[in-house]
């Protein structure tokens, strides 16, 4: 029984899930709204057809039990000995094949009387609706409603047979020729959260599509109808792939509807395939979100943004933010309210409003996004200012997306080297997962790369990259201000190694070069489209890619605040830069300074050649060679012997006595000078007047 629910349930799961091109095996990537703007702008996504024509009706006030696959423990168990004894009889009269006898004893257990039947009247009459009759008139339908009655009537149904129901009633429907009355009886039966009924809506709908005849009687009725402009939205891509006609002939059957239910879906479905005519004719029929969404398309398509905008916010106040059109649960939410704010973030960005683009990206939930705008596009001024007005809610609302903000940054081994220090800040109430939580390491990396490393220390607080960032502000700060050269490079040194051992996480950039959100292993602008659309709506993209999608004012931005290498884990040509400035303060020839030549190549060994082979000519110009240390210049590097590079240092030899000499003479000529002046002045105020010859 296990088995055969388990093939039911992946027959189903492969049935409602839209059939594609294979994409290559490969490392699946949340969708980006940047990277391909013009596809962005040109697609709109399809819904979910099991999520869609769960809701052709109103959900009932009282659900059936939905028993869909499998069967629960003991569902066949617990009635009266009477009630029992005779449905076991006629079970297995059923069985045999013995029609009149299993007949005969269903429907002795609905003549017991209310309470000796609790458990299995609802069984009997089910059965009795499956049992072949062999009069002229059937009364099959009959007793699938009974079914439906008994458990309104509160009787027993463990097996979902109320729900079950009406799907063997619908069943004889369509073969009766009734596809409006089966519609009807399996849209109730998905209401009722039955997969089999969604299941049986779609191979309805595929039958219909393909049988002009048919489709145009049913289309007769709305329920209908709407059934068939879902069908067309939600599984466009199936018929480009499966059909030779495509979509084309649905379309033209379903444009042809005067009065339309279901204009949105319709409206949706034409743009999806290019058909623009249609689209135009019919958006704004039905006034629902997914029609202003449609609208804001077109309004792009004729170059209005500002009307997009404002269909665009229209659009997304009127999606629940529960909604997902996702039909994979292992591939993450694909919610149609965060979408349609990622293109409004999106517009925002083209019209240079960085602040407003920043905040609807929050509110898309596209980590890949928001760490482009916080990174590359605010100023670290506004990026200060975006962080710490987000709140809790923003971690709640993306939890979809990104999963429990409780998840622990517990992966990576913080003690790089051992720089001591204190650690007592408390843990903060996000984790590090949380939106609000990347927000901040962000926010922190990026001050550590400009030099502000106290600052920076706030951000890393309570994660397990506090200890490395406290150690590299540190190091920073001891090669600044100490007054030995010997002291300033190995701090410098210290400051190197951690930020080649732990510069993805301290210093890297979250996207672009170094990809920090993808702990730097994968190059994801590799994996970043274009994507592919269908040859129609490719020209939409086209028409799109003529918009001003990127502003000067965000290309100054990306230049300003570029890492301070453009390679790819720049990090690692920061720490060369400082084991270089480190080898700068010692001695050339001594071992400290090949030694830290040798890691300043080594860091670099792989994005940087031709760095190495410069390290390499300047050691060899200037340093001495070294004997029994084994190193391997660029790959094996000793640790720099800072203590006997300080003994190496030139001692200072001045020449004390001669200097001593000429400080004496010059400080003794200095006092006496004024000694001699004041004595000859006073001998010649008192000399005597002589008078003046004639």
């Amino acid at each position: 029984m296990q088995c055969r629910s388990l093939f039911a349930s992946l027959v189903v799961l492969m049935l409602l899930a839209p059939a594609r091109e294979a994409d290559a095996c490969g490392p699946d990537f949340p969708p980006e709204l940047l990277t391909d703007r013009a596809y962005t702008l040109a697609e709109l996504p399809e819904g979910l057809f099991l999520h869609e024509v769960s809701r052709l009706v109103p959900k009932p006030a009282d659900p059936f039990q939905v028993v869909d696959f499998g069967e629960p423990e003991g569902a066949r168990t617990g009635g009266g000995a009477r009630e029992t004894a005779l449905y076991t009889e006629g079970a297995k009269a059923w069985h045999a094949g013995d029609w009149p006898r299993a007949r005969a004893r269903f429907e002795d257990v609905l003549a017991l009387p209310p309470e000796e039947r609790r458990r299995f009247s609802t069984f009997a009459a089910y059965m009795l609706g499956r049992t072949p009759e062999s009069g002229p008139e059937s009364t099959a339908r009959a007793r699938f409603a009974e079914v439906r009655e008994l458990v309104r009537q509160g009787f027993d149904d463990p097996l979902g047979l109320a729900v079950a129901s009406l799907g063997e009633e619908a069943r004889l429907l369509l073969e009766a020729g009734d596809d409006i009355g089966a519609i009807r009886l399996y849209a109730e039966q998905a209401a009722h959260g039955s997969w089999t009924g969604t299941s049986s809506l779609l191979f309805v709908a595929r039958a219909l599509s393909r049988d002009e005849a048919r489709l145009r009687e049913a289309l007769k009725d709305p329920l209908a109808q709407r059934l068939m402009a879902t069908f067309a939205w939600t599984r466009g891509q199936e018929w480009l792939w499966t059909e030779d006609g495509g979509l084309r002939p649905l379309l033209d059957a379903l444009a042809s509807v005067r009065g339309l239910a279901g204009a949105d879906r319709l409206a949706a479905a034409a743009w999806r395939v290019g058909r623009f005519d249609l689209a135009e004719r019919f958006a704004g029929q039905e006034p629902t979100p997914l029609d202003a969404w449609v609208r804001a398309k077109l309004a792009l398509r004729r170059g209005d943004r500002l009307a997009a905008e404002q269909l665009l916010a229209e659009a997304a106040r009127g999606m629940s933010e529960t909604e997902d059109w996702q039909h994979d649960s292992e591939r993450g939410a694909r919610r149609p309210r965060t979408r349609a704010e990622g293109e409004r973030a999106l517009l925002l960005l083209m019209r240079g409003d960085f602040m407003g683009s920043a905040q609807k990206m929050m509110d898309s939930c596209s980590w890949p996004d928001i760490a482009y705008v916080a990174e590359r596009v605010l100023t670290v001024d506004e990026l200060k200012r975006f962080v710490h007005a987000q709140g809790p809610e923003a971690d709640a609302r993306c939890l979809p997306e990104l999963g429990s903000p409780d998840d622990a940054d517990t992966g990576h081994d913080a003690s790089i080297i051992a720089i001591p220090f204190p650690t007592s800040n408390p843990v903060p109430a996000h984790g590090p997962n949380s939106l609000t939580g990347r927000l901040r390491l962000l926010l922190g990396r990026r001050l550590l790369r400009t030099g502000a490393g106290a600052e920076a220390l706030e951000y890393f607080r309570g994660t397990s990259w506090e200890q490395p960032a406290r150690q590299y502000v540190d190091a920073r700060e001891r090669a600044r201000t100490a007054d030995d050269a010997m002291d300033r490079a190995q701090a410098l040194y210290d400051a190197s190694l951690l930020a080649r051992k732990a510069g993805m996480e301290i210093l890297g950039t979250e996207a672009a070069p170094d990809w920090a959100q993808v702990d730097g292993m994968y190059d994801m602008s590799d994996y970043a489209g274009p994507y592919e659309l269908p040859p129609e709506q490719d020209a939409v993209r086209k028409k799109m890619a003529e918009l001003p999608l990127t502003s000067p004012e965000e290309q100054q931005r990306l230049t300003a605040h570029a890492p301070p290498h453009p390679l790819r884990y720049h990090y690692r040509s920061t720490a060369a830069d400082l084991a270089e400035q480190a080898a700068a303060l010692v001695p050339p020839r001594s071992q400290a300074y090949a030694a830290l030549l040798c890691h300043a190549a080594r860091f670099t060994a792989y994005s940087e050649p031709e760095r190495s082979q410069r390290l390499w000519s300047t050691y060899v110009k200037n340093g001495a060679l070294l004997a029994g240390e084994g190193m391997v210049f660029g790959q094996q590097c000793p640790e720099p012997d800072f203590e006997r590079a300080r003994a190496q240092q030139p001692k200072l030899s001045l020449p004390w006595k001669g200097l001593r000499r000429r400080t004496l003479a010059a400080l003794g000529g200095g006092l006496l000078l004024p000694v001699a002046l004041g004595a000859a002045l006073l001998l010649r105020r008192k000399r005597p007047l002589t008078p003046p010859r004639g």
